[in-house]
């Protein structure tokens, strides 16, 4: 139609943001986030606060013309870039359209989080903005994320455990968040050790009994780590009474 404005493409998008990335790279910034990540990330360093406001923005644009399709189109195009803003922004724009995803979508979240994570910050971003709301619209998919808690890469655990920290409010997810935090007990990795921790620590807001039964049974068997998060809410008293009873 003459004189209506025209549709930005997915490369157009990657191109914008890209460029807003390395226009507001900063190193000096890049360099204190690296002190939250035990191996090296890779960040422009952009500043949150302009960051945010830009991205609500580019969503707002994207919204009103695009569909998943070009969502998923554009994420991929921001996957090839190795910088955690590029890549958790792909997550996050696709977040934007996840109500119209089937149970298809699952697939390539798995597939993101084995290549295109390598940090627990951008597990913790795709998770909570793509699995969990695609979760919530198709329940029946959380048999098969319990069932990352056996991969070897511990990035597809740590996203079974953080899929569902936003869930576990709702009762169809309680079991299934106690069977992925118990699966995952023996895991090596201290980041998984956290993930659970944080998912229990949730759980424990919705049924505080339940949450102590729990632990008491597993007793010593879960890592301190994930016992001290886990019990973070409770009371001084009762954190004390746990942490002996389950030595």
């Amino acid at each position: 139609m003459s004189g209506s404005k025209k549709t930005m493409t997915p490369k157009d998008a990657a191109l914008e943001a890209l460029a807003y990335f390395r226009r507001h790279a900063n190193p000096e910034n890049a360099e204190k986030l690296q002190r939250y990540f035990k191996d090296p990330v890779d960040s422009y360093g952009v500043d949150y606060g302009p960051f945010k406001e830009w991205k609500a923005d580019f969503h707002e644009r994207l919204k009103t013309h695009w569909t998943l399709q070009e969502a998923l189109e554009f994420c991929e195009l921001m996957l090839e870039d190795k910088y955690m803003e590029s890549r958790g922004t792909g997550y996050q724009v696709v977040g934007v359209f996840v109500g119209e995803a089937g149970p298809d979508l699952l697939v390539k979240i798995k597939k993101w989080l084995e290549g295109y994570c390598g940090n627990w910050g951008l597990v913790d971003n795709l998770a909570p903005y793509v699995l969990s709301p695609l979760l919530k619209k198709h329940p029946g998919l959380v048999d098969e994320v319990k069932d990352w808690t056996d991969s070897p890469n511990q990035w597809v655990r740590r996203g079974a455990a953080v899929g569902l920290v936003s869930l576990v409010g709702d009762p169809q997810f309680q079991d299934a968040a106690y069977e992925v935090a118990t699966r995952l007990q023996g895991d090596k990795e201290d980041l998984i050790h956290k993930a659970v921790g944080w998912l229990l620590r949730e759980a424990g807001k919705v049924d505080a009994e339940r949450l102590e039964t729990y632990l008491l049974d597993q007793g010593p068997r879960t890592p301190r780590t994930t016992l001290r998060y886990a019990i973070e809410k409770f009371p001084k008293e009762d954190r004390k009474r746990i942490m002996a009873a389950t030595k």
